[in-house]
């Protein structure tokens, strides 16, 4: 049951929300798990990307995710690339897509790549969407909002900083139980392509500014895949005066073809799609597990949210169990909106 439609768009994706399986009638408690001062009633949650608005949000908050995350929003409205928007990845090649998508898929195997170009309904719009969304969660749930800055024409650091603060700023006035600082998108303000944070500089100058605006408000940084350890412990000793947390990894950034050899994402800026799902597991559990690593050591103490590739409730026990305070899921949300209680009954 894959509740996210490939061959319709984002925005219809957007304006039909899945009928989800009913909530199963004992849910077990999650175990509860205390994070940015709340006490949350189970640690497995959903990261940006499957929960466009709070219809979204409210259709799996009753499934038992103790963290939802409200989808990247912008301080101006942006419409998604043109379709395709998600295509399969062949098992064992994450960088071809497949023919057509498979009729029966095994959740736990899913692997896709996604190009959305980071949409966002306008900010008076997803304001008030995001106040509903906050009201239809129990005491237990947390909503996270991620925001992203934009860079605009002429613009610089400081403009795109000042950018990310005010999406911060609206995200907490209007409900956000914690603010995701979105850095692992393009900065298309330099010479050469490359994510925001792997310029350190720069994310530093966000979330400080952001930190600056929403004072003792949670706030935690989305991080994508480093080259090396020491690249994370740089980016991450450099952040972290700023943030109560992180979250990573976002996906791995890849070239994706068709099995001719075609693009299966044409069009300019889409050179690169973001992989999710079963096979970047591996890959982002080491660099999860390099970051619990430092914390142990000393180097400073912040939550650390786990995504990437945690299609099996075995993952997630595996990455609470390695030291993260929270697994969050993407692929798994929309190919098993049951996996939540799956984990709860599966203690």
């Amino acid at each position: 049951m894959t509740v996210y439609r490939p061959a319709r768009s984002f925005a219809w994706n957007a304006g039909h929300p899945p009928k989800l399986p009913a909530r199963p009638r004992r849910l077990p408690a999650g175990p509860p798990v205390s994070l940015f001062g709340r006490q949350i009633e189970c640690p497995v949650g959903i990261s940006a990307g499957p929960l466009p608005n709070a219809q979204w949000i409210q259709a799996y908050a009753r499934l038992g995710y103790g963290l939802l995350t409200y989808k990247t929003v912008r301080s101006v409205a942006r419409q998604a690339f043109v379709q395709p928007n998600l295509v399969f990845c062949r098992l064992g090649e994450p960088s071809v897509a497949e023919a057509r998508a498979p009729r029966n898929p095994d959740p736990a195997a899913i692997t896709w790549a996604v190009s959305l170009g980071l949409p966002s309904a306008d900010p008076d719009e997803w304001r008030a969407d995001v106040k509903r969304a906050r009201a239809r969660l129990g005491e237990g749930q947390l909503l996270i909002v991620s925001v992203a800055g934009t860079p605009m024409p002429g613009g610089d650091g400081e403009q795109l900083a000042e950018d990310y603060a005010r999406c911060a700023q609206w995200a907490a006035e209007a409900g956000a139980d914690v603010v995701e600082v979105h850095l692992s998108c393009p900065n298309t303000m330099g010479e050469h392509p490359q994510m925001i944070f792997e310029d350190k500089a720069l994310s530093a100058r966000i979330v400080g500014r952001v930190r600056r605006t929403l004072g003792s408000h949670p706030v935690i940084a989305k991080l994508g895949a480093t080259p090396s350890p020491r690249t994370l412990h740089e980016l991450a000793t450099r952040l972290a005066p700023w943030l109560d947390g992180f979250i990573l990894v976002n996906g791995l950034q890849r070239r994706v073809v068709k099995q001719d050899g075609v693009p299966a994402f044409p069009g300019v800026g889409r050179e690169l799609a973001g992989i999710s799902g079963a096979a970047i597991y591996e890959h982002c559990r080491v660099q999860v597990e390099e970051l619990i690593a430092w914390r142990k050591a000393g180097a400073w103490n912040r939550a650390i949210l786990a995504v990437g590739g945690i299609t099996t409730v075995e993952r997630a026990r595996d990455m609470l169990a390695a030291g993260a305070d929270a697994a969050l899921v993407a692929t798994a949300a929309l190919a098993d909106p049951l996996f939540a209680a799956r984990f709860r009954q599966a203690r």
